[in-house]
């Protein structure tokens, strides 16, 4: 988990309400982009097991203490190493009132913009929205920016992309996860695929959505004092999707994807719901680190799946 992460998550910054530096509109209406869409994510290698490097890089005390908790016996993820010391999960609280318990599970993520929230929708047993929590800077509502100039390791992997996760079903991570979540785990992409079209038909108006983040002209306070751009530059986006910078995309290509043990930096499952025509070079950066420490950033949808009845 990145020190960005684990400063925001263990003191939560106030959240920021709509009217900051980041206001603005965007003025030209696009053109349309009818480019067929290109395979984006590289594919995970042969013989891919998603399991493996959770089973041999992590104890038998942390496997109960995770079950513990997905049952419902504890609320942290915590155990004792061999000198009795306390040992929390990865993706969990590291200090204060929340200590060893994973961020989504005292976040108030059912906020709606309109409450400082980022959430775009949700249904019986999900709720999906935009990843917020931003310390680096002032951002509306804390929400993660675009750039990597301004977010880092933080900022979204598309201009579009929200997360999704169970409202009430306590997972830790794809790893964790039985057939009898399928049902679940179909719930969680429809509701994720339907807010990132949300967000991609929204008004300019519409915190988040496609035309609000090409609309912003004005500058982020920085947590240092320094002023950086707001505006989305074709730059920020991956060299394979700059074609599309200020472009409307006529049928977006939506990509799902789990952040697999060890990728995750919240040990609470969630799906990664984005626009394959959109991606950032901070999915770039992502998922190049990710492959240099030798495992994949954005496993996608249907191999989680596919791999529950292996």
């Amino acid at each position: 988990m990145s020190d960005e992460l684990t400063r925001t998550m263990t003191n939560p910054p106030e959240i920021l309400g709509r009217g900051d530096s980041w206001s603005g509109q965007w003025e030209g209406d696009g053109i349309w982009s009818d480019e067929a869409p290109e395979i984006v994510e590289e594919p995970v290698a042969p013989g891919y097991d998603m399991r493996k490097l959770y089973r041999e890089s992590t104890t038998w005390e942390c496997h109960d203490a995770v079950t513990a908790w997905e049952k419902g016996v504890t609320d942290t993820i915590m155990w004792q190493d061999e000198s009795g010391k306390e040992v929390f999960a990865p993706g969990t609280c590291p200090g204060g009132p929340n200590l060893g318990k994973p961020f989504f599970q005292f976040l108030p993520l059912h906020k709606s913009f309109e409450e400082g929230g980022t959430k775009v929708a949700e249904s019986e047993n999900c709720i999906s929205f935009i990843p917020a929590g931003f310390r680096g800077g002032k951002t509306p509502n804390t929400m993660n920016p675009v750039r990597e100039d301004i977010g880092g390791p933080s900022a979204l992997m598309s201009l579009v992309h929200v997360l999704t996760i169970p409202k009430d079903v306590r997972i830790y991570n794809a790893v964790t996860l039985t057939q009898d979540h399928q049902p679940l785990l179909q719930e969680m992409k429809e509701l994720g695929e339907k807010a990132v079209m949300i967000l991609m038909k929204g008004s300019k108006d519409m915190m988040g959505s496609f035309k609000w983040q090409y609309s912003q002209d004005g500058e982020v306070e920085m947590s240092d004092g320094t002023m950086q751009s707001a505006k989305v530059l074709e730059t920020d986006l991956t060299e394979k999707c700059q074609k599309n910078y200020h472009k409307k995309i006529r049928d977006p290509s939506i990509l799902n994807s789990f952040h697999v043990y060890p990728a995750a930096s919240i040990g609470y499952l969630h799906l990664h719901s984005y626009v394959g025509e959109l991606l950032t070079t901070a999915h770039d950066t992502m998922s190049r680190d990710a492959k240099d420490k030798g495992y994949h950033k954005n496993v996608p949808y249907d191999v989680v799946v596919k791999q529950l009845s292996q």
